[in-house]
């Protein structure tokens, strides 16, 4: 695809900063009801590229590992210091601050340390041999455990998106450029299979009520993931027709870790009862994106091993 560079896609980045558009508006309030299924979605990108992304090697995997466990211990770190200024007369729990129970100090810390966990499961399974040779055998199978169980919270750990991690792994044999030109070329019969998969709970729910079975609602498997192959498709038409959109879109997707984290932080004071409604609250994610964006690129100028910590990688550029 025109534009795609080796070692990032514009498009992906674009569609990082549409899944973290759809986060940030949820968590402003006001948000227009039904955004959480889109929210589902976004997580589903996130751990699918994450996926994608990750070494074949496991001594690469385990120094991926690291550097983000690491990560996850500063955010949460920040979120208490935050915590101890903010509500000094807060209760204490170590597991809300570093984001292990469910109403964490800083509730995204859930997805790095939950990202923890899959990594370290991936890593044992390269040892093993089992990936990347039984993957495509290991994700149908999850996929269908996913239907049939609720949200795993086992060490308070969703395992329920870990067939999405090994997905994005599994696509790993295919060039990054390779399947965004190939998604351009066929994108109206993508985005029509995005819009089958968004139906598809709803279907299944009235099914299950038609024979009077019993069924609990489910926003995995296919529901999300329709909604995730939608933003990349937003991304790449982002990337093909409005390249100054999609610069922008990109830029904010290269400190996307930083926002997700970081995001929080600057919406606290719209939890205290202070929430201006204004047009379905649309201008906070609008507002704080490319705030936290342009923080993140100065701050990786002023402070860039800092930046790279709290980024989980060996060195920005």
């Amino acid at each position: 695809m025109s534009g795609a560079v080796s070692t990032r896609a514009c498009w992906v980045d674009c569609a990082r900063t549409l899944a973290m558009f759809c986060i940030v508006w949820l968590h402003a309030n006001a948000a227009p009801a039904g955004l959480g299924r889109a929210v589902g979605g976004a997580i589903v990108l996130f751990f699918l590229l994450a996926g994608y992304f990750l070494p074949g090697q496991v001594g690469n995997v385990l120094v991926r590992t690291g550097r983000l466990a690491l990560a996850w211990l500063l955010w949460s770190l920040l979120s208490l210091g935050l915590m101890a200024v903010a509500a000094p007369d807060f209760e204490f729990s170590w597991q809300r601050s570093i984001g292990w129970g469910e109403a964490a100090y800083n509730t995204p810390l859930w997805f790095l340390k939950t990202l923890v966990v899959y990594q370290l499961v991936a890593a044992g399974l390269l040892a093993l041999r089992v990936l990347p040779r039984f993957v495509r055998v290991a994700v149908p199978v999850l996929m269908l455990c996913s239907y049939t169980t609720a949200p795993a919270q086992y060490a308070a750990v969703r395992f329920d998106y870990f067939w999405i991690f090994l997905l994005g792994f599994a696509l790993k044999t295919l060039p990054l450029a390779r399947i965004g030109d190939w998604a351009e070329k066929n994108m109206p019969a993508l985005f029509l299979a995005g819009v089958i998969c968004l139906s598809q709970p709803y279907l299944l729910s009235l099914y299950a009520q038609w024979v009077e079975l019993p069924w609990r609602h489910c926003s995995l498997p296919v529901g999300a993931l329709g909604w995730a192959l939608l933003m990349l498709l937003g991304g790449i038409a982002c990337a093909r027709h409005l390249p100054r959109g999609a610069a922008a879109l990109a830029f904010c997707g290269r400190w996307m870790l930083f926002i997700y984290a970081a995001h929080s932080f600057l919406l606290a004071p719209l939890y205290g009862g202070y929430n201006p409604h204004f047009l379905w609250n649309i201008w906070v994610p609008l507002l704080v994106i490319p705030l936290l964006a342009a923080a993140g690129w100065w701050l990786n100028r002023r402070f860039p091993r800092t930046m790279a910590l709290l980024l989980a990688r060996k060195r920005l550029t």
